[in-house]
């Protein structure tokens, strides 16, 4: 369906939830990852202790903590496809780069709270 009413120009209007905006989707997904509490018990204060205790001894390396994500990333898209009832291949949605810019704004997220012990998890 398209809208020129208002704005003169044609805009597309996604029908019944599908997105057609990419970055609308990968917002969604990272903030549906931040507010899942299970992702974060199982995945995110494993890689949040790492990352404090690395820190703490200045080995933090950012390239390979950034892969740590990835297991997090992967089950936080797996869970966002059930829980939004996409269809459509998995790996098509959620393709390798938008994957890997999930696991970096991640870290890019929590990076300074963990540093700071904001979290209290790396005692």
């Amino acid at each position: 369906m398209k809208l020129t009413e208002f704005f003169n120009q044609p805009i597309q209007i996604s029908k019944r939830g599908q997105d057609t905006d990419d970055n609308k989707r990968a917002d969604d997904l990272f903030w549906f990852i931040i507010d899942h509490d299970k992702l974060h018990k199982d995945y995110f204060h494993p890689v949040a202790k790492k990352i404090y205790h690395l820190h703490k001894n200045d080995q933090l390396d950012k390239e390979a903590m950034v892969k740590e994500f990835m297991p997090m990333v992967k089950k936080g898209c797996m869970e966002y496809y059930h829980h939004k009832q996409l269809t459509g291949k998995l790996g098509k949605i959620f393709h390798e780069e938008l994957r890997k810019d999930m696991c970096e704004r991640l870290f890019d997220h929590y990076k300074e709270d963990i540093i700071k012990d904001s979290y209290k998890i790396g005692r």
